[in-house]
């Protein structure tokens, strides 16, 4: 007895991330100066008003493809060290996984220790996201 299984190839996962920066105009978003997470609403409530920011998916790129928080990348957090050139120094990143930070702490680490100083890690993660409303967008 076999489940069938669903044939449709997935896209290769990016080599280039494409646009990184929400909002490259911007002001810099208000996320609380102490810690290392930032919770779904302050993230909504940044890109609300505007806020010049990147959000990093570090969920395996499957994942990302079926659905993430819309404008974020696909940067898993296994392949962090392959993007550092593409992603930016001076602006805040925020990264996110569903598990709530396992995969997402472990990329934010990896920018920390790679000279990143606007490091946010998305506390509820991608699940809570999704639950509450908030926008999100499948791959093309």
């Amino acid at each position: 007895w076999q489940v069938p299984v669903d044939q449709t190839p997935l896209p290769p996962g990016p080599t280039e991330l494409g646009p990184v920066v929400i909002n490259s105009d911007g002001p810099e978003p208000d996320f609380p100066v102490e810690g290392e997470y930032v919770s779904v609403d302050e993230l909504n409530a940044a890109l609300e008003a505007g806020a010049q920011l990147g959000i990093l998916d570090a969920r395996p790129t499957p994942d990302y493809v079926i659905q993430h928080i819309k404008g974020a990348v696909s940067v898993p957090f296994y392949d962090v060290e392959k993007y550092l050139e593409q992603l930016p120094k001076d602006i805040w990143l925020v990264t996110y996984c569903a598990c709530p930070h396992a995969e997402s702490g472990a990329a934010a680490k990896t920018l920390i220790k790679n000279g990143y100083t606007k490091v946010k890690v998305l506390n509820e993660g991608f699940n809570v996201w999704k639950d509450k409303g908030y926008p999100t967008e499948a791959h093309d």
